[in-house]
């Protein structure tokens, strides 16, 4: 989403003025010019092309301006601009900018063939990308001479204010770094093209992000920006694959050729994406739901006072589905773009007018792509203000007595880096996240990131986290999912209750609650309002985190539930003196084992050995497994693969715990199901969208 990353968006003022001269020009035509032409031909229609956007055209006459005379302060300043620009190549363009600055000129005319000089600016983006190569006596160095010798009326004197104050705060950061591990994704994710603006599902178990990568038939050939030679942008998903690895990724349904959708948020049970899209020219918030199998076509969001004449980037619904964050740079904010939210109002169930975060978020600068977790109050975002250490950085704050956030927090370094950080989302404990980036070992502009710490997460806050199964593995009808209502009974009639529906992939519901509270659940068909089935508890009032878990069995067709007498021991207040720890694999078709040696699964058993090593006295890990229906060759039936992944599961834990004096005894592997489930085989196999969501192995500790 090339909204959140304004210095393209800085180049295209003229865009529209010369888009019917330029669309019509092919890259074939622009090499024949860079092959035929004569300088002044070539000079003037790469100055041209750069100052209506066509930067990659622009670079292909540069790089033909630098082989008549390499050592031009002239050509070599346009080479490092549009390597920077069009590929954030920080690196590569740092020997261009060198030789530019040898010779500069503040009157420097880009059309005139007589020029030889670079603007004054070269020392500014010189500067820049030291900086972003975290070079930070350097970048100050530049920043300085370019504030020195520029016009005082360059534009870019106040953004060289404001980077000497980012390096000042990274000189701080990097002196003092946090506790994190971040790891690239990997290329399954990753490719040359960029990847983006990550939205991870609560468990971990599935990956939903935004990619330009070209289709396999090469149906977005001719809808290519000739402006930076990007395919459209689309959403995929990935899930957890063999080894904890991520698997191919999907393109979801809804993806039309021509069309740019980007990711901004998911709802909980996965049935709802959030997505931005700009075909209206200046950026709005849009939404798919998931019914009839699959994500139907996008619609604008039609809550009102969201989506106005101005630029609408990005959003996200609380947990609790009373609170919603947006991003705009409408007029009335603190300056460039802002994060507003609505709150709903408990008695009509209608929204407030949007609410300014306020000077504690907000700045003059830019604020974007907020992330609130699910306690409803623990808020993360992005702003590339004095804050940063350089470019976006990812920012936290809490919502404190219901009134007003605490004044925002850098996340310090290397979680954040001095180039852009931005689409920060987390799994449920907020211990494990996923952002996006541009560092050294990248595979394409942009990146996705994995990132662990130990000192983020929810607080105060309880937490409903259960599972739905059915009768003979029928899927859990759309039009009939079970939804579980909740009713603060100490609470005015009609007051804090809510439907959370199941995960139709794998019946997985979750949401949260508050500490100290009493709840009824009402299991209900929502088609015809009627209670299947209701219980009640009590929260805990003296714990920071607490779990509550409930296991159901659903018959579909005598819509009635059933509670199974191995599950009424999980039904119990679980106090999260040490965190509860998860794991979910995806299998490939018939994959069943595992190691703890490498991957997810060997962080996974080290994280249950620390908390061993911490004091905590025993612990249950417990198992749930999966097949799809699609038809074994391997085995005799997928009953018995199912059962075979829980057993190797099983296995390996004991064997790895075992093994070691103090462990043995220590910890307990419970198998809790092994089910075939999903869809009905139709021959169609490699639909993996369809049948992969079912195929899988889970750990949870209690």
């Amino acid at each position: 989403m090339l909204s959140n990353f304004k210095a393209i968006l800085a180049l295209t003022v003229g865009l529209f003025l010369n888009f019917s001269i330029f669309s019509q020009i092919t890259e074939a035509e622009i090499r024949e010019i860079a092959l035929s032409g004569s300088e002044q031909e070539v000079l003037m229609q790469s100055s041209t092309l750069m100052s209506d956007g066509y930067l990659y055209y622009s670079e292909i006459l540069t790089d033909k301006l630098i082989q008549i005379n390499p050592e031009s302060s002239n050509y070599n300043y346009r080479k490092g601009y549009l390597m920077l620009e069009i590929r954030k190549d920080y690196v590569g363009a740092i020997p261009y900018f060198e030789k530019a600055i040898l010779d500069t000129d503040p009157n420097f005319d880009m059309f005139s063939t007589k020029e030889k000089s670079a603007p004054t600016d070269a020392f500014f983006h010189l500067a820049s990308c030291y900086h972003l190569n975290e070079d930070i006596d350097k970048a100050e160095e530049y920043y300085k001479q370019f504030q020195a010798i520029s016009k005082k009326k360059s534009e870019l004197l106040p953004v060289a204010e404001l980077r000497l104050l980012q390096c000042t705060q990274a000189k701080e950061k990097i002196a003092a770094p946090v506790n994190v591990f971040l790891k690239n994704i990997g290329p399954k994710i990753n490719t040359a093209y960029p990847e983006y603006s990550p939205v991870v599902s609560l468990d971990g178990s599935a990956l939903y992000f935004t990619s330009r990568r070209d289709w396999v038939k090469n149906e977005t050939d001719e809808f290519k920006d000739p402006r930076i030679n990007q395919y459209p942008e689309d959403v995929y998903v990935s899930y957890k694959d063999f080894d904890s690895t991520w698997t191919t990724p999907i393109k979801l349904a809804f993806c039309q050729p021509r069309r740019n959708e980007a990711t901004i948020a998911i709802s909980s049970d996965e049935r709802k994406i959030y997505l931005y899209e700009d075909s209206t020219g200046n950026g709005d918030i849009y939404y798919t739901d998931f019914y009839h199998a699959k994500f139907q076509d996008i619609q604008k969001l039609e809550i009102a006072d969201v989506n106005t004449e101005y630029w609408e980037t990005h959003c996200m619904m609380s947990n609790d589905k009373k609170t919603f964050y947006f991003v705009s740079d409408r007029k009335g904010g603190f300056g460039g773009r802002d994060i507003y939210m609505l709150k709903m109002d408990d008695a009509t169930g209608e929204w407030s007018e949007p609410i300014n975060l306020g000077s504690q978020i907000n700045s003059s600068y830019d604020e974007d792509s907020p992330f609130i977790s699910i306690d409803n109050k623990t808020l993360y975002y992005s702003t590339n203000g004095p804050k940063s250490i350089g470019g976006f950085d990812i920012m936290t704050a809490y919502y404190e007595n219901d009134s007003a956030y605490t004044e925002g927090k850098n996340l310090g370094y290397p979680f954040n880096s001095t180039n852009d950080d931005i689409f920060y989302t987390t799994t449920l404990d907020g211990r494990k996240g996923y952002l996006t980036s541009f560092r050294k070992d990248g595979y394409g502009e942009k990146d996705i990131y994995e990132i662990y710490n130990d000192y983020l997460g929810i607080r105060d806050v309880a937490v409903l986290k259960g599972l739905i199964k059915t009768v003979d593995d029928k899927p859990i009808p759309e039009d009939f999912a079970i939804n579980v209502r909740l009713v603060c009974v100490d609470c005015e009639e009609g007051n804090n209750q809510k439907l959370v529906y199941p995960r139709l992939r794998d019946g997985v519901f979750m949401t949260s609650l508050q500490p100290c509270k009493t709840y009824k659940l009402e299991y209900m068909n929502v088609t015809d309002d009627a209670v299947m089935y209701e219980d009640a508890f009590t929260t805990l009032c003296d714990t920071n985190y607490q779990e509550i878990y409930r296991e159901l069995l659903l018959d579909v067709d005598k819509r009635i539930i059933i509670i199974p007498e191995d599950t009424l021991d999980l039904d119990t207040v679980i106090v999260n003196e040490y965190p509860n720890l998860e794991f979910m694999h995806y299998f490939a078709y018939n994959k069943n084992k595992l190691t703890t040696r490498k991957g997810e699964l060997k962080d996974f058993v080290q994280a249950v050995a620390k908390q061993l090593d911490e004091g905590r006295p025993n612990i249950t890990v417990n198992i749930y497994s999966s097949a799809s229906h699609v038809p074994t060759k391997t085995y005799e039936t997928n009953e018995i693969l199912t059962s075979l992944r829980a057993e190797n599961m099983k296995y390996d834990l004991i064997a790895y715990f075992e093994k070691t004096e103090a462990y043995k005894g220590k910890v307990n592997v419970v198998i809790v199901t092994t089910t075939v489930q999903g869809p009905e085989y139709e021959k169609d196999s490699k639909n993996k969208e369809k049948y992969f969501p079912y195929q899988y192995v889970g750990l949870k500790t209690e």
